[in-house]
């Protein structure tokens, strides 16, 4: 292969095609000055250019990659569990059969209501007096104060008795503390809980928010519970109205899963579900979070919103928060009923002229090449170019190449500049658009923060600068690049 010197264009003619696609940005670790300085402009950016069609992951034939100067070799998106954990089957009352049964039972939802009340009125009280002088929280409580608990296990048992469960059937018998000090349990409704606490009386890990429940926050105090975030990734599935707490075999791990906890997790997950003989997804509460927010913004199907958050934060390192947020952006896309969105709409919306590049950007998140993105292909493409190896290299690049007169800060002229080597007929209103995109605090200059903070949050933007990053001489950028990467 022909060597390039320092001054060697990185691409020849367009018009003559190319070897294989080799994209070469060492990781931070890796730069050293003395190798950078001789190997940067030769190994930064090289691409087979040929417009071909290639085959993705899924076997669809599909447009050229406009990612693969970032060594992107496409990326699939895992179809769609058949389960909804979250929507309620439960039927509506309906007919005079209905509305007769709840009349005639009004007196026994009258006395299950003063049961409930009373037990909860007696169970605080002995919580109260069983924490009051107690200041050694961060130890066992003592036992004369666990026996004071006892009132208040036992009204918990008529508290589930007031809710119907007059006899709990039990299937196994929980090992000894000393050999499982640690129960795991599918967490389904409110009511597991209080049999839990009736139970076994343990120390219990849940959200912050309860602690300043009325009445309840104070017992669960005196369970010394453990508080977590509820925006972790820990999967709280919502469903059944029934309990039934059955006793599985014990699940020892083994050597390699003592130091991976996450393995731990899912093999425990496995053995429940088996035992459910339900469907295990990888549902989370990212997804409940997604179906609540385009339910709030009253989308027709916000169900379908929903991408199995925990297999998106396995792959990609995707929070559920960051998750919303790219929602946001792809409900301003005005998606149909079904919850699609077509080109127009997409290249609006990421300020996109419709060129022939723009249409390889949008056919490469539409994976079914069916003429419309779904979101959760919008987001497993978003995902998939923003962890790419190389996308921050590439983001220093191409601001690099926006910032001509190397003051950190690029204006409307120097990124008009740039793009006309995507978009050959760009015009001063589509200009405008792009640099309001990437403006992001309208001070009317976009700096590097502004510039990274729209790449994070739009991935997909970076293929407009690859034209430049590909055809561009970087010999006179090469001692700015060492002190921009380095």
């Amino acid at each position: 292969m022909m060597e390039l010197d320092m001054t060697s264009p990185l691409l020849s003619s367009p018009s003559s095609y190319q070897p294989q696609t080799v994209l070469t940005v060492y990781d931070d670790q890796d730069y050293e000055p003395s190798n950078l300085q001789s190997s940067l402009p030769t190994t930064i950016l090289h691409q087979n250019h040929n417009h071909g069609r290639t085959h993705n992951e899924n076997g669809h034939h599909s447009s050229p990659n406009p990612y693969e100067f970032l060594r992107s070799g496409g990326f699939s998106v895992p179809a769609s569990t058949t389960v909804d954990p979250f929507r309620n089957e439960t039927p509506f009352i309906s007919g005079i059969y209905e509305v007769i049964k709840i009349v005639l039972c009004l007196p026994i939802a009258l006395a299950r209501l003063v049961l409930f009340g009373a037990s909860l009125v007696v169970g605080y009280m002995a919580t109260k007096v069983a924490l009051a002088g107690w200041r050694d929280k961060q130890n066992p409580m003592p036992k004369w104060r666990c026996r004071l608990m006892w009132v208040t296990r036992v009204c918990a048992r008529f508290i589930l008795f007031s809710f119907g469960y007059h006899w709990i059937r039990r299937k196994g018998k929980p090992a000894p503390r000393e050999i499982a000090p640690v129960v795991v349990s599918n967490h389904v409704s409110y009511i597991e809980p209080i049999f839990y606490f009736y139970e076994l009386f343990p120390t219990i890990v849940a959200s912050e928010s309860h602690d300043s429940i009325p009445f309840v926050g104070t017992i669960i105090r005196a369970m010394q519970v453990i508080y977590v975030n509820r925006f972790s990734p820990t999967s709280r599935k919502n469903a059944v109205n029934e309990i039934k707490v059955e006793y599985l075999p014990l699940i020892m791990p083994s050597d390699h899963q003592k130091q991976n906890a996450v393995r731990f997790a899912e093999r425990t997950g496995r053995a429940m579900a088996s035992a459910l003989n339900v469907v295990q997804t990888s549902h989370s509460y990212g997804d409940l979070m997604l179906l609540m927010k385009a339910a709030q913004l009253q989308q027709d199907k916000p169900w379908s919103y929903m991408v199995e958050m925990a297999r998106i934060e396995s792959l990609y390192h995707i929070s559920s928060l960051e998750a919303v947020d790219f929602l946001d952006k792809f409900l301003s896309m005005n998606p149909d009923p079904s919850g699609c969105v077509k080109p127009h709409d997409f290249l609006r919306v990421l300020q996109l002229k419709a060129c022939t590049l723009s249409e390889e950007i949008f056919g490469f998140l539409d994976v079914e090449k069916n003429g419309s993105i779904t979101f959760k292909q919008f987001l497993f493409g978003s995902a998939h170019v923003l962890k790419l190896p190389l996308f921050r290299q590439a983001c220093e690049l191409a601001f690099a190449e926006c910032d001509t007169d190397g003051d950190n800060f690029c204006t409307k002229k120097e990124l008009a500049d740039v793009l006309r080597h995507t978009f050959r007929e760009l015009d001063d209103d589509e200009v405008q658009g792009l640099f309001n995109l990437f403006d992001t605090d309208n001070d009317g200059r976009i700096s590097r923060d502004d510039f990274f903070y729209c790449l994070r949050k739009n991935p997909l933007v970076i293929a407009i600068f690859s034209p430049r990053l590909l055809r561009k001489n970087l010999s006179k950028a090469g001692d700015k690049m060492l002190d921009d990467i380095v």
